[in-house]
């Protein structure tokens, strides 16, 4: 059974250990064997120090085939900063990387409705710019060029949701959407 590590910012939400515990059973669901920050393995009661923490999923990282990344916009217009590491991690370790949005938006899109909404976006100069004079990414991918790019280079595929679902930091349309297609690929 191949292992998936599961990456994204669920372990801070108020019921993560019910969240997480729906992931793991998805992914056992669709054939994979679950690991990262909610895995079984890291369901304890005992308080664990930073150190420890990273540990062990830098472990899980190095151990898993395959990584699953949530990269929903989290307290801001772009995904959790410790999921887009680990989603380098596993780039960097070689590894085919997918990833699922439940934010149809394009990134820039979500820029320009957070930094500047309502201000004048200047487009003459080939590059939308705020007001500020600063460029605004407009590639029309679901994160910042270097996450996209970096999971499509490794083969995998980011899913994105084509509507904003209720509770997009639980919904999990899209994380099934793409289990399903990683289970049916010949790359894992």
């Amino acid at each position: 059974m191949p292992t998936i590590y599961l990456a994204g910012p669920e372990v801070f939400l108020p019921d993560a250990l019910a969240v997480m515990a729906e992931k793991r059973r998805l992914a056992r669901q669709y054939g994979f064997e679950p690991t990262g920050p909610g895995s079984d393995e890291n369901q304890t009661p005992v308080k664990r120090t930073a150190a420890e923490i990273y540990a062990r999923n830098d472990d899980a990282m190095r151990r898993a085939d395959v990584c699953l990344a949530n990269i929903t916009p989290f307290r801001g217009v772009s995904a959790d900063a410790g999921t887009v590491y680990e989603i380098g991690f596993m780039i960097a370790l070689a590894k085919v990387v997918f990833a699922y949005t439940n934010h149809p938006d394009d990134y820039g899109l979500r820029v320009r409705a957070e930094w500047y909404a309502g201000q004048a976006i200047d487009e003459t100069s080939g590059r939308p710019r705020g007001p500020d004079g600063v460029a605004i990414e407009n590639h029309g991918m679901a994160d910042n060029l270097m996450i996209d790019g970096g999971i499509e280079a490794t083969g995998g595929r980011v899913f994105r949701a084509a509507t904003l679902p209720a509770d997009p930091s639980r919904d999990l349309s899209i994380f099934t959407q793409a289990l399903e297609a990683i289970a049916s690929t010949t790359a894992v």
